[in-house]
């Protein structure tokens, strides 16, 4: 499994819990636990640092995943939605990431 690069995929994931750490009274995320035992089918939100080729500008979005499947650590799942603006991946890719990127867990 290899989590997304600027270089090659045009995007990258911000670190949900450095995030957290950073500003602990005001930015939540889920228990470790629970981003740890997520399932198939779970829908979970992460921070989506995209390169905007025509613009020369960086956008940060909040974006949900679905989760197709589990493996050694990395969850691998398809975009939700599409993002705003000329960035670089689009609703259904597949995103690989790890529970230190999920921000949010949809109920």
């Amino acid at each position: 499994m290899e989590l997304a690069k600027f270089e090659k995929n045009g995007y990258e994931l911000d670190d949900g819990e450095m995030l957290h750490a950073e500003a602990p009274e005001t930015f939540y995320i889920p228990e470790i636990n629970v981003r740890n035992n997520l399932s198939v089918g779970d829908c979970v939100k992460l921070v989506f640092r995209m390169d905007q080729p025509k613009l020369d500008d960086i956008s940060v979005e909040r974006m949900w995943v679905e989760i197709t499947d589990v493996k050694e650590g990395f969850y691998i799942g398809f975009l939700d939605n599409d993002p705003v603006g000329e960035v670089t991946i689009k609703c259904n890719d597949t995103v690989v990431f790890q529970p230190k990127h999920i921000i949010a867990i949809y109920e």
